[in-house]
């Protein structure tokens, strides 16, 4: 590999991590409206594979309910006998390899209880 070409993939590279800096506030929110039975399990998000570093929180619990996350999985588990409507954010944070961690999104989940 000759050196110019080295240098281009590191400065790519570089310029790559610095589209992720943690000044950016500007990331993507979405949300949903999901149904679920009483007292039964509704399993959220799914995923093969584990961010390399960065993870999922829950911002905003629901009051009604509990959620359950992982690396792969956002389950909601709503109180027993529990009906109506439910709400919860989800946090996703990522990392540039540094182990300071910065919102990457928002997940925003409307669920009825019926």
């Amino acid at each position: 590999m000759n050196i110019l070409y080295k240098i281009a993939l590191s400065t790519l590279a570089l310029g790559s991590l610095n589209s992720c800096s943690e000044s950016n506030d500007d990331f993507p929110t979405t949300s949903a409206e999901l149904q679920v039975q009483v007292n039964d399990t509704l399993l959220i998000a799914s995923r093969d594979t584990a961010p390399v570093e960065g993870g999922r929180e829950v911002s905003v619990a629901p009051k009604n309910g509990e959620v359950l996350v992982d690396a792969f999985t956002i389950k909601y588990i709503p109180g027993t006998n529990f009906k109506g409507e439910d709400y919860l954010e989800i946090t996703n944070k990522g990392s540039i390899g540094d182990g300071n961690y910065f919102t990457t999104s928002v997940e925003k989940y409307s669920i009825t209880v019926e």
